[in-house]
């Protein structure tokens, strides 16, 4: 990509490991490397400059399959998510397959419950959070503060169309 083309926003493509990402450019870091977001992922990442190409036309038109997500019913107990609750939710999640149980989506934020059921008993994360003293249960879904700083997909992926918001029938998902 020439140089001039190299700004963030701009969507595009990288080649990592002999695969092909679909990335938008989310920031500059100097003139060798560039932090990029995988909108099909939602995580962020830095290349190489010269690892980045234009994406063909077909690829534009596809939806990024990245979804901006937050947990329902949380917040964090100091206003913002603490370093601790930071770890125990990448400790929870832990390259494990997930039950998502959602709640609703509003304002392009889809709001669930994730639940571990890979042992006896199902680990829902809200709970373990509440009991780590890391979060409070709320019972309605607050967005977070600085939730486009922390989550960049808010930033990129757009919510496609009105959604119906469906009752969910609502248990006590804290009971043991």
């Amino acid at each position: 990509m020439p140089e001039s083309s190299v700004q963030p926003g701009q969507l595009c493509c990288v080649t990592v490991s002999k695969w092909w990402y679909r990335v938008i450019i989310h920031r500059v870091i100097d003139d060798q490397e560039v932090e990029v977001f995988y909108a099909d992922y939602g995580n962020l990442g830095i290349v190489r400059k010269s690892w980045l190409r234009f994406l063909k036309w077909c690829y534009l038109k596809l939806p990024a399959q990245a979804i901006p997500c937050s947990l329902a019913w949380v917040k964090p107990v100091e206003g913002t998510w603490s370093s601790a609750a930071t770890l125990l939710f990448k400790k929870l999640c832990g390259s494990k397959l997930l039950v998502g149980i959602v709640d609703e989506y509003v304002n392009g934020i889809l709001h669930l419950f994730l639940c571990d059921t890979s042992t006896e008993e199902d680990v829902y994360f809200h709970c373990v959070l509440r009991d780590g003293g890391c979060a409070e249960v709320c019972g309605e879904n607050i967005p977070s503060q600085g939730f486009k700083e922390l989550n960049p997909s808010a930033l990129y992926v757009q919510p496609s169309g009105k959604q119906e918001n469906a009752e969910l029938l609502e248990p006590d998902l804290c009971l043991q």
